[in-house]
């Protein structure tokens, strides 16, 4: 353990904090179930950035959406695996470790149009 700089995480710990993420998404889905929550779609597709005529997968997101107690809820997860750096001409794409995982949820009453932020523990 020398002295100065930054150390690097060790890969089985990043590799450890994206799987705790990936669970903690499966779980609510799982309470939003057991609360007698309908899910209407569950999909999953790629996440894309462009530089200049190039077209670079950067992660994934997939969108779960459910009506529980009469109101309609959007839970989304996005995990982006590498993200862009650079400036100018000099963009490109590099790994991010480890991956940036986000989770967010939305909900909407039966007659409303615009989706608003929820806190995912309000929600059980």
């Amino acid at each position: 353990m020398g002295s100065g700089g930054r150390k690097k995480p060790l890969p089985e710990i990043d590799d450890t904090k994206s799987a705790g993420r990936d669970d903690a998404f499966e779980a609510i889905i799982t309470r939003v179930v057991d609360a007698d929550g309908e899910i209407s779609s569950d999909e999953t597709h790629p996440l894309f950035i462009d530089i200049g005529a190039d077209e670079f997968e950067v992660g994934t997101e997939r969108i779960v959406q459910f009506e529980l107690n009469r109101m309609e809820f959007l839970l989304t997860r996005k995990v982006e695996t590498h993200r862009l750096s650079g400036d100018g001409r000099n963009k490109h794409v590099e790994e991010n470790r480890p991956s940036k995982i986000n989770i967010s949820l939305k909900t909407k009453t039966p007659y409303a149009n615009d989706w608003q932020v929820v806190d995912l523990d309000d929600m059980f």
